[in-house]
């Protein structure tokens, strides 16, 4: 037998013991990461539940913003109207 296969089944043995040796740590370590994984999984999918109920009041929102400005101009030109008469009645008191 060659010097190499000597190492290499040396290796394969030590990895082999260190494995049995140390199984339940690997075991708990594999668990703990299929469950963060998992986790993972279902924020993302929560995530992604949320955008799109975030982008479903994207269009009714921006409605209500455009009526919104619009009332708003109105309001306006109705108030400046408002301060013309006003001003005009304030010019005629004073003028007499």
């Amino acid at each position: 037998m060659k010097l190499t296969h000597l190492i290499a089944a040396g290796t394969a043995a030590t990895l082999s013991y260190l494995a049995v040796k140390n199984r339940d740590k690997i075991l708990q370590e594999m668990t703990e990461t299929t469950d963060l994984i998992h986790r993972m999984q279902d924020n993302y999918q929560t995530i992604q539940d949320s955008l799109t109920l975030i982008q479903s009041y994207q269009k009714p929102v921006q409605e209500m913003a455009e009526e919104i400005q619009y009332k708003v101009n109105v309001y306006q030109q109705s108030i400046a109207g408002n301060l013309n008469e006003i001003q005009k009645i304030k010019e005629k008191y004073l003028a007499e």
